[in-house]
């Protein structure tokens, strides 16, 4: 079986950083995974690490068609069985060059749910206009697969027929966020942390649909009900810059660090005592059910898939979209209330365990690719 998983490979996103779980996953299975990317960047290097076969097809220009030919040449020189795409570039180029190919199968896994999550443009109505197109262009595949059931019902109303659609949760290699005591404490020293000092904690791209500023605003709330708390914003991002001024003029110098980009994102995040998300729009985020792994309390906004994540007041805590007061309310009360925090982060962590992990999910793809393939010899 030879399966070839598309993306555009410059960032490290959670598109991405998802593809390399699947490539972590299939590596003690009797499976040939390799991977195409249109950039070098940390997917491709992670990956080669990992002993994965890494293709570069560079792309120059949007809108560049060389890509195409080069993928078609590519999927025919390797005798590619399943395509499996990603994201707007690997979509749009995989899917195409798939069926040009005349592979077994087609698949995409679709990683974000609004229009508003594909970024911003210089040009009016582009990334509506992707976005329009990303989801035509499922005609072209066998199958997508919806992390989320909320997902799966928002492209049915897209016009997607249910039929297409596969649920297959994302998952984490718990390889990855198994950090000792040890590390932890030295990590809190690095960050120049007293050990009794309370961490609430973000992780991501520093961009709008994050909505930082709510965390920021809910921060200075805190610091009026609660003393000894730090807060720290993982990522980095176009609106690094104007977060870090904003988080001035809000007064939160000295009680706010902004890491920027770690490679040590886990090791970072076991230093938390709180995780918060307060995304305006998810999918299904990996860096959430990675704070679950490490047992953290989270709290999280009620968006995409959330409510399928969290079970609210059991292992984690949801509040309304774009509340800072309910926020900040939220985490006051898990501070105060150590007991319940405690428990809520032990039962994050077997709802982890039992619904997520890297070996139900790379089953499920096991199974989807297999009988792709089969379906296609019958034929």
């Amino acid at each position: 079986m030879n399966i070839l998983q598309v993306t555009k490979g410059a960032l490290m996103g959670g598109g991405e950083r998802h593809v390399l779980t699947i490539l972590e996953g299939f590596r003690d299975r009797d499976v040939n995974v390799s991977l195409a990317v249109f950039a070098e960047g940390r997917l491709s290097a992670t990956a080669r690490s990992l002993g994965v076969e890494v293709q570069v097809i560079p792309k120059r220009y949007r809108g560049d068609l060389s890509p195409l030919l080069n993928l078609v040449r590519l999927i025919r020189d390797r005798d590619i069985d399943v395509v499996h795409t990603h994201l707007l570039s690997g979509n749009f180029y995989g899917r195409i060059a798939g069926k040009i190919s005349g592979v077994k199968g087609i698949v995409s896994t679709l990683h974000h749910t609004e229009k508003g999550a594909l970024g911003r443009s210089s040009i009016p109505y582009l990334p509506e206009i992707f976005f329009k197109l990303d989801i035509k262009m499922v005609a072209l595949c066998n199958y997508i697969i919806s992390p989320s059931m909320d997902l799966a019902r928002q492209v049915i109303r897209y016009g997607v027929k249910e039929k297409k659609i596969v649920h297959i949760p994302n998952a984490i290699n718990f390889e990855h966020v198994h950090i000792n005591n040890e590390e932890t404490h030295r990590c809190r020293r690095e960050l120049d942390l007293l050990p009794d000092t309370k961490l609430i904690g973000m992780v991501g791209r520093l961009v709008s649909v994050k909505n930082f500023p709510l965390f920021l605003r809910a921060a200075t709330r805190i610091l009026k009900k609660v003393e000894n708390t730090h807060f720290i914003v993982v990522g980095d991002g176009p609106l690094r810059v104007q977060l870090e001024e904003t988080a001035q003029a809000l007064g939160l110098n000295g009680h706010i660090t902004f890491t920027g980009f770690r490679e040590d994102v886990m090791r970072v995040v076991s230093t938390f005592d709180f995780f918060v998300l307060c995304s305006d729009s998810e999918t299904f985020p990996l860096a959430l059910i990675e704070a679950m792994a490490l047992k953290k309390p989270v709290i999280s906004t009620d968006v995409g898939g959330i409510s399928e994540i969290i079970d609210h007041m059991q292992n984690g805590w949801v509040i309304p979209r774009g509340n800072e007061n309910a926020l900040s309310d939220a985490i006051i009360h898990l501070i105060i209330h150590k007991e319940e925090a405690s428990e809520m982060g032990k039962r994050a962590y077997k709802k982890v365990m039992n619904a997520f992990s890297l070996r139900k999910m790379t089953d499920s793809l096991y199974a989807l690719y297999s009988g792709l393939i089969a379906e296609s010899d019958r034929n």
